[in-house]
């Protein structure tokens, strides 16, 4: 298979864009990877749209702006080769707009729209673009389980940023700063931090230094399908004149998400400093936070619940690190006690004989991923859709 694969790569660190495109590179016998960040690249993409057997776009296109999106919309009605669209981030924002992501979608019009939601979020979210949509959730990584007799240092460890306000959602935040609580009362050791980032192999060498992991599903329980929730948070903020929010597709953006980490960082505190914040980034104290929410009322509005399985929870599985998490579907793909133990806010007998016993944490967590290999690596997804495409 010839495979043209599409992505918008700068400098991020998240470890499941790069094992997707692994993936894909596995299953095919010859590919070409072109980058939206360089116009000459979507220039050589429209010249060889009908050489490739397929045409993947991967998340990372749609996931921080839909600027890249719309730059894939000028190959519209060209011959091509079938294509599957990812889509990153599947969650509503007052500063990205979901209508214009989905209008964007429909003019694309790929054979197959994959979605990391569970179907019936995924299946109301796009139906109106009228295209096939495919379950696509995270997979095991490639990164093998390995020294399973390997000491392990840490009793809880856990990275994450905290979720932000407009996700209406604070579980992962409540569920992680619960669980640390009872480790420290119980004088084990914590490594846990809401700022620090790791890049893959960090991430790795961190879950398999660490005996347990705390998390949520991922995303939010409330998705739109249009912008008009947002209607009185952005009426706000236009009228607020001691913050000027820049939203993610503002002129600028796309230089700014070119730079090196470490420069975004500085540009970014020092326009905070002068009351110019990159809107998604934005955390606003507790008595802002109390005005946001309750310009915010869902029950106006349609909506759908977005929770689902992320990266970080079959990443831990990998990497023989035990999750306690709280209580979900997770996707239909972990189960309860056979793949984490549940934290409903109090302690219960399963987890205390995981704490006490290192050894039958080793052993649950070897289950765990062998009863899920089969089936949930990231080849084994790529599989499932090539065979979706008929």
């Amino acid at each position: 298979m010839y495979l043209g694969l599409v992505e918008t790569r700068y400098d991020y660190q998240l470890s499941y864009l790069d094992e997707w495109v692994r993936a894909w590179q596995r299953a095919a016998s010859k590919f070409d990877t072109f980058n939206l960040i360089h116009d000459a690249h979507l220039k050589k993409l429209e010249r060889k749209l009908n050489d490739f057997d397929l045409i993947v776009v991967l998340h990372s296109v749609s996931a921080d702006s839909n600027a890249w999106l719309e730059k894939l919309t000028h190959l519209s009605g060209k011959k091509r080769a079938p294509m599957i669209l990812f889509v990153g981030n599947e969650f509503s924002s007052p500063f990205l707009s979901t209508e214009v992501r989905l209008n964007l979608i429909e003019q694309i019009s790929p054979e197959i729209l994959a979605s990391q939601l569970p179907s019936d979020c995924s299946n109301w979210l796009y139906e109106k673009t009228g295209i096939r949509v495919a379950h696509a959730p995270p997979g095991i990584p490639e990164k093998p389980f390995k020294n399973s007799d390997q000491v392990k240092n840490c009793d809880l460890g856990y990275r994450g940023f905290p979720y932000p306000w407009y996700l209406l959602d604070n579980e992962r935040n409540m569920t992680v700063h619960s669980v640390s609580e009872y480790f420290n009362s119980r004088k084990m050791k914590i490594d846990i931090s809401f700022t620090q980032r790791f890049n893959a192999n960090e991430w790795f060498e961190f879950l398999r230094n660490s005996r347990f992991t705390v998390s949520s599903e991922a995303g939010s329980r409330f998705v739109f399908r249009d912008d008009n929730v947002w209607i009185s948070v952005q009426e706000y903020f236009a009228k607020n004149l001691k913050f000027y929010a820049i939203e993610n597709d503002r002129a600028g953006m796309q230089i700014l998400r070119r730079l090196p980490s470490y420069l975004k960082k500085v540009l970014r505190s020092l326009g905070s400093s002068l009351g110019i914040n990159q809107a998604s980034l934005y955390k606003p104290d507790s008595r802002e936070m109390q005005i946001l929410t309750e310009l915010i009322d869902v029950s106006k509005h349609e909506y759908r619940n977005g929770k689902c399985i992320s990266s970080r929870h079959l990443d831990a599985l990998a990497c023989g690190t035990w999750q306690i998490l709280q209580p979900g579907s997770y996707n239909d793909i972990l189960k309860e006690k056979d793949h984490f133990s549940s934290w409903t806010g109090t302690e219960n007998e399963e987890l205390i004989e995981l704490i006490c016993d290192p050894t039958k944490t080793v052993s649950r967590t070897l289950n765990a991923l062998e009863s899920l290999l089969e089936t949930n690596t990231y080849d084994a997804r790529v599989r499932s859709l090539i065979a979706k495409l008929g």
